[in-house]
């Protein structure tokens, strides 16, 4: 199939493509347009998620020449063609597009968690550390985010409209430790799912358990907003995310990455 040697039953795909249709809003493009059940996104060239074509929500390839119209599609503004290949999208899509000589990139996870065990596993003292938590980003919490990703500050624009159109309930957290910033996270919750997003921690402030109480934050506050599960994603050679995740109670639910155009 996509990214598993195996495809998933129908109840399994049906699962997969609701947690793809909620990860879709978490991040939401400037520019959509739809081809059959697909979506092609764009968003300034910035991150795969926002320029690319997802095709996590059907269960068909579009009818016509699906793969020209994406390729001129992208011409228009100047991009590559790049699709988001999941264990939600119809089958043998991903080996059609090796085949088309597309080179895959970023293969990720999409774990996923009881909330309520999280806070279970998540919690502790943290003394040294405050909490706080807004319904929408600010200006500091969005230039905290950009310092710890490490990202140029001429992407403050992308981030600040792209958080803006998320019309889900949300809440961004940051944790202060002596008065500075040490973390931030985001969760937004739709049917009754909470998709974490943005997490980051200072660079030399990791490795003092700073994330797991970032987790313990945004689970408790998912978990006062309707979510009883969670999920989030991650890149798969990111060990000490996932070795934060999996002590958090969160296991592997299906694969996804990227083929973009050579």
């Amino acid at each position: 199939m996509n990214s598993t040697s195996s495809s998933p039953d129908q109840t399994q795909l049906q699962f997969y493509q609701q947690i793809e249709r909620c990860a879709f809003n978490t991040w939401p493009a400037a520019t959509n347009a739809k081809q059959g059940d697909w979506v092609m996104r764009v968003t300034d060239g910035i991150t795969k998620r926002a320029n690319s074509i997802w095709t996590g929500a059907g269960n068909s390839i579009p009818n016509g020449n699906w793969l020209m119209e994406g390729l001129h599609f992208y011409q228009t503004h100047g991009l590559p063609v790049r699709y988001h290949i999941s264990d939600a999208s119809p089958v043998g899509l991903d080996a059609l597009l090796e085949r088309e000589g597309f080179l895959q990139e970023t293969p990720c996870s999409v774990l996923i968690a009881d909330t309520e065990q999280v806070i279970s596993r998540t919690s502790s003292e943290f003394n040294n550390l405050s909490a706080e938590i807004l319904s929408s980003h600010s200006e500091q919490w969005l230039a905290d985010f950009i310092e710890m990703e490490g990202f140029d500050k001429s992407k403050l624009f992308f981030y600040d409209s792209l958080f803006s159109r998320i019309t889900q309930p949300k809440c961004f957290c940051t944790l202060e430790w002596n008065g500075q910033c040490a973390a931030v996270g985001t969760a937004v919750v739709e049917a009754g799912w909470a998709g974490l997003t943005n997490i980051a921690v200072k660079s030399e402030l990791r490795g003092q358990e700073i994330g797991k109480r970032l987790l313990n934050e945004l689970a408790s506050w998912s978990m006062n907003n309707g979510a009883q599960r969670m999920y989030l994603q991650v890149v798969n050679d990111n060990e000490p995310a996932h070795r934060l995740y999996q002590k958090a109670g969160f296991t592997s639910l299906f694969q996804f990455h990227y083929r973009v155009q050579p």
